[in-house]
């Protein structure tokens, strides 16, 4: 069993232990070479297995534990690496300030219809992208739910179903009528393979602890004691035969009819590095998987601004991404407005773009569909954004084809800590929805900027052949960035 201040693979280093449950030993962790905060799941294996059967154990572990490293999604809590010390696999992934939705549930009572299905919602939304990456979640239940400090909703413990399932830990503790099994599909239970079908009808039985604050009778019942609201989704997922449970799909038009709308969007607290890496340019998910801040001192010519444009930049700006400006790109120099936001940050933003609110973003795109700005400001602290956007990188090359960066470094601003990432690359396929087109050569400019209470991610996307004549108008739009 490990300890307090035990380095593990030279890397991660253990700092105190949060919990302890049917896998093993959950630690707050410290990844060492990217200065980051993590958590560390100690796989404690049971003592009387044979080599051969703890070799085969550890091998499916760590191949489940690495295929879900490759999920990026602002509901899943993200899974960093597996590594293994004295014969003990362990597994590193986001820490996210939090409390479980089982925790929550015990200490506060059954939560308001509206809260449990927005839950429910956001973890259904993990599920479809993972199930369509050819992921199993295969032990989804409310421990394994995360409520962050923030309100967001993670789904955590991928790659983590073989000691709920894998009867080599069957002796492990349980949580009474809480435990694994009691949020396993029929199929499940009976020793059946994870599939999509098990992990919506897991999925509902979380929802039915979420509104009524237990788990469902085995079989389920009528779903009286469940909100009328309700009644029919948890019907629905929590059918016995899985050709008769109902699709994934359906169940988030159901939840989304009981779910309240959206509140305006404040700044988000302790966003971790999944966020960084999902959500931080989600209207440029494929090409933005880290948003990139480049610190430029802002300039001082604001004169303009109380008219709603922002005056053009005098010569002295202190720094520019690459290339040359000719006479013609500055002249061809975009009109600005200023941009504030509820949250407390301001921008230039280009005039005549048309504006897109994500749920984690604001962009700003031009009406040819050429060029885009996104920012992302988040209420978290200590981001190391050289690390985030080196990070972002290698996530983002198995998705480009021709990558050729042109800077990524540390830069020292008048706001903090940040760094710089300038590529072009071409995207493998075309998405509608991030406005990017397969075969085409993309230019991109991130700037992450960290501050005492913020971290800010600017996205300046522009294709290869616009650059040169939009690039004056990057750099007055980064100048004029003001973090909250």
């Amino acid at each position: 069993m490990g300890a307090a201040g035990q380095l593990i693979v030279g890397r991660y280093r253990l700092v105190r232990a949060l919990g302890h449950g049917r896998a093993g030993l959950v630690w707050e962790g410290r990844d060492t070479l990217l200065d980051r905060p993590v958590a560390i799941r100690e796989v404690l294996l049971p003592p009387d297995l044979g080599e051969t059967a703890r070799l085969r154990l550890v091998q499916r572990i760590s191949r489940e534990v690495r295929q879900a490293g490759r999920l990026r999604h602002p509901h899943i809590a993200a899974v960093h690496d597996v590594a293994e010390e004295d014969d003990t696999p362990y597994v590193v992934t986001e820490l996210v300030p939090s409390r479980s939705l089982d925790g929550v549930v015990s200490g506060d009572g059954p939560l308001p219809p509206a809260e449990a299905a927005r839950i429910a919602r956001a973890v259904l939304s993990a599920l479809i992208h993972a199930h369509n990456a050819g992921v199993r979640h295969g032990d989804v239940r409310p421990a394994n739910v995360l409520i962050a400090h923030d309100g967001r909703v993670l789904l955590t413990d991928f790659g983590m179903s073989i000691p709920a399932a894998d009867p080599a830990f069957s002796n492990a503790p349980e949580a009474g009528d809480r435990g694994p099994r009691a949020y396993a599909a029929p199929e499940r239970a009976a020793g059946g393979p994870r599939t999509v079908a098990a992990d919506l009808w897991s999925l509902g039985a979380t929802l039915h602890l979420a509104a009524t604050g237990r788990p469902p009778s085995t079989p389920p019942g009528s779903f009286e004691d469940a909100p009328g609201e309700l009644r029919a989704v948890l019907a629905g997922l929590l059918a016995r035969e899985p050709r008769r449970r109902m699709d994934a799909e359906t169940a988030d038009r159901l939840l989304a009819q009981v779910e309240p709308p959206a509140p305006a969007r404040p700044v988000r607290q302790g966003s971790g590095r999944a966020r960084l890496l999902t959500g931080l340019a989600a209207g440029l998910l494929v090409a933005c998987a880290v948003g990139g801040w480049a610190v430029l001192r802002p300039g001082a010519d604001e004169s303009r601004a109380g008219t709603g444009v922002v005056a053009a930049p005098g010569p002295s700006a202190s720094a520019s991404p690459s290339a040359s400006v000719s006479p013609a790109a500055s002249a061809g120099r975009l009109k600005l407005k200023w941009h504030t936001a509820e949250a407390g940050w301001r921008a230039g933003v280009p005039r005549g773009w048309t504006r897109e609110d994500g749920q984690y973003s604001t962009s700003w795109r031009a009406r040819d569909g050429g060029a885009a700005f996104t920012i992302e400001v988040t209420a978290q602290r200590g981001t190391d954004p050289l690390a985030a956007l080196g990070e972002a990188e290698e996530i983002l090359r198995p998705e480009a084809k021709a990558y050729h960066r042109l800077r990524l470094k540390a830069v020292t601003g008048e706001y903090g800590p940040a760094a710089d990432w300038e590529f072009t690359w071409t995207p493998r396929r075309t998405s509608t929805r991030d406005h990017l087109t397969k075969g085409v050569e993309y230019h991109q400019y991130r700037r992450v900027i960290s501050t005492d209470t913020t971290t800010s991610v600017l996205t300046w996307t522009t294709s290869a052949d616009s650059w040169d004549a939009l690039r004056p108008t990057l750099v007055r739009v980064l100048s004029l960035f003001r973090p909250a």
